[in-house]
């Protein structure tokens, strides 16, 4: 048996010009994010020979099929096709948090699936090859909206800088010290506000209104741009830190004006916040709902946890590690 381990990611700066159909016709675009600490698990086994079906697959249900085409998840059916799979094979999967919270799951899935077939291929891979299939699949052969950040930070792990070029994707070494890493550990919380959202419905309303909204994605850009040049410097942890909070605050005004309406808990938080000074927030992925990124100093934040006694909170930390092979592998 083999098993990938795949982490989920926040996204601090830049969401929204990692849409083909915006970085292929625009310069500059790129975005700050880290994987964290919340994993996605692909395992697989191979099948008996005296088993019916060619290809099981467990999920939400259990499919059992005899031929590839005939698998309904299209992200499995499509990677396995593409790769010519030839064997008898039970795949299956689970996750540290459900689908739908705004974190990048189903890519982090579709690396994980990568890794997966592919290290059952040739052993060790290049973390761009992992995401160049993922995004392959999802956003080509699917032709599923959606940016392809999420793919590269589940590949590569850490906090770090990605670039969209038409030339492809260049992705920075670690970004900021350990020392600032745990700093900025310390002082991030995610508040989960109870409603998973349809993620191809809000990227789909994010990708119709980014033909629209160029002047709100510009100013992305710039505060992308902006942030780079300041983390080219020597920081200290505390000015790393703010930093960061202050692109996260001026980037989810910018954010608001282009992406699908907030649902009315995400409102109602909204306006629990507004009253906290010095406190930079985000709604994280592509809209509507799920997870709330809040900065803020840790006594700030056990305040605001005790405002909000009805929600789960979860302090992530920085996965350092992208998509891995987990050890030991069962024979």
């Amino acid at each position: 048996m083999k098993l990938v381990k795949t982490p989920l990611r926040i996204s601090y700066v830049g969401g929204g010009t990692d849409y083909p159909s915006y970085y292929l016709n625009n310069e500059g675009c790129g975005v700050i994010a880290a994987a964290i600490n919340q994993y996605v698990y692909i395992y697989s086994h191979k099948l008996s020979p005296i088993a019916k079906e060619q290809i099981r697959f467990t999920y939400r249900e259990t499919e059992s099929v005899n031929a590839i085409g005939e698998l309904k998840h299209p992200v499995l059916r499509e990677m396995l096709k593409l790769r010519n799979w030839p064997e008898k094979t039970n795949f299956g999967t689970f996750s540290d948090l459900p689908s739908g919270v705004g974190l990048g799951g189903s890519s982090s899935f579709a690396v994980g699936l990568a890794h997966l077939i592919l290290n059952a291929e040739s052993g060790e891979i290049d973390p761009h090859v992992l995401a160049e299939l993922a995004v392959r699949v999802e956003r080509e052969e699917l032709k599923e909206p959606g940016g392809i950040q999420d793919h590269y930070v589940a590949a590569f792990g850490g906090l770090r800088k990605y670039e969209f070029k038409q030339s492809g994707v260049e992705v920075s070494p670690k970004l900021i010290s350990q020392d600032a890493v745990s700093y900025l550990e310390q002082r991030q919380m995610l508040i989960w506000l109870e409603e998973t959202r349809d993620s191809e419905t809000h990227a789909a309303v994010t990708e119709s209104e980014i033909g629209k909204s160029n002047s709100y994605l510009k100013e992305t850009i710039d505060l992308f741009q902006e942030t780079s040049r300041i983390f080219s410097d020597d920081l200290t942890p505390v000015q790393t830190f703010d930093t960061i909070k202050e692109a996260v605050t001026l980037g989810w005004g910018y954010k608001k004006r282009f992406t699908s309406e907030l649902s009315p808990i995400v409102q109602s938080v909204e306006t629990v916040l507004s009253k906290f000074s010095d406190v930079g927030y985000k709604l994280c992925g592509a809209g509507g709902s799920g997870f709330l990124l809040i900065l803020a100093e840790p006594d700030i934040l056990a305040q605001i946890k005790n405002t909000l006694p009805g929600y789960s909170v979860l302090y992530p930390k920085i996965s350092l590690l992208g998509s891995s092979v987990q050890s030991p592998v069962w024979e």
